[in-house]
């Protein structure tokens, strides 16, 4: 294969957890899908693999993909984790890191019986009640997946907010992502001693700005929501994902085929998502 023609699909996660939906993914689908990339040979990359590849430095493996979570739900370290681990699969969890609590190492399912977690409009009602700790990972959990060296912390800012949304000012908001920006840079690389260079934007929302603010602060990879594959013409600021859902293994299998190739990808993307 050549080093710049290849195809990268990144897959975007959120929750796994038995309460399953859209964004939802129930465990025992979870762990299918880790278990068809185990199969089928798919060699996992975390943050820097994939820049080195995408800029040249580094020959991409015969099938190369990247795992992804955003905010980092308490699931992530219950029920994904546990998977991620029985077949060797790296992951990056982008994490909110205003709602990362310190202390608490919850009992995972490969440890024993787990009770329900709450479904993602019940995670953000207790969050808003105050009591994120109880549906969020926390920094004793994930200082415990990095050790293993599967697991990555990136950035998913320290707020979550929408600045466009709250300064209307251009200069006011530049000025308020810088902040939120740092702190959240700053947090991650205290509490895992290891570089965040990479930031996934809230609601995939971000503009030239947005991009300038993160490259200041040494942000080398900025991850979106946009649909598609990742070539070695992609932009590093404008890195393009998958979503997946609570999907069976079938969906699983055919989303990975599509994205795996550039040129089925952008037919796909042509033909069935226009806008």
């Amino acid at each position: 294969m050549n080093k710049r023609r290849f195809s990268i699909p990144v897959l975007m996660y959120h929750h796994v957890n038995p309460r399953g939906n859209f964004i939802n993914v129930k465990p025992e689908k979870f762990e299918a899908h880790m278990r068809y990339l185990d199969k089928h040979g798919f060699t996992t990359l975390h943050t820097d693999e994939f820049q080195a590849i995408l800029n040249g430095q580094k020959m991409p493996p015969k099938k190369p993909v990247m795992i992804t979570f955003d905010d980092g739900w308490l699931d992530n370290w219950i029920f994904a984790f546990p998977a991620l681990k029985k077949y060797g699969m790296k992951a990056v969890i982008f994490v909110i890191t205003s709602l990362i609590p310190e202390k608490g190492r919850r009992q995972r399912s490969d440890e024993g019986k787990v009770a329900g977690l709450p479904k993602h409009s019940e995670c953000e009602r207790m969050i808003e009640a105050g009591s994120a700790s109880e549906v969020m990972v926390s920094w004793e959990e994930i200082r415990e997946m990095t050790e293993t060296g599967l697991i990555e912390i990136q950035s998913h800012t320290h707020t979550h907010r929408r600045f466009d949304k709250l300064y209307a000012d251009r200069m006011e908001r530049n000025s308020f992502l810088k902040q939120d920006l740092q702190i959240s840079k700053n947090i991650i690389e205290e509490k895992s001693g290891r570089l965040c260079n990479a930031v996934c934007w809230p609601w995939g929302k971000y503009n030239s700005d947005y991009i300038e603010t993160a490259q200041a602060l040494g942000f080398g990879a900025m991850f979106t929501t946009e649909k598609g594959t990742n070539t070695g013409t992609t932009d590093p600021w404008r890195i393009r994902r998958v979503v997946i859902g609570n999907i069976g293994i079938f969906n699983f299998r055919k989303k990975l085929f599509i994205y795996s190739r550039d040129y089925l990808s952008r037919a796909y993307l042509k033909f069935f998502h226009k806008k």
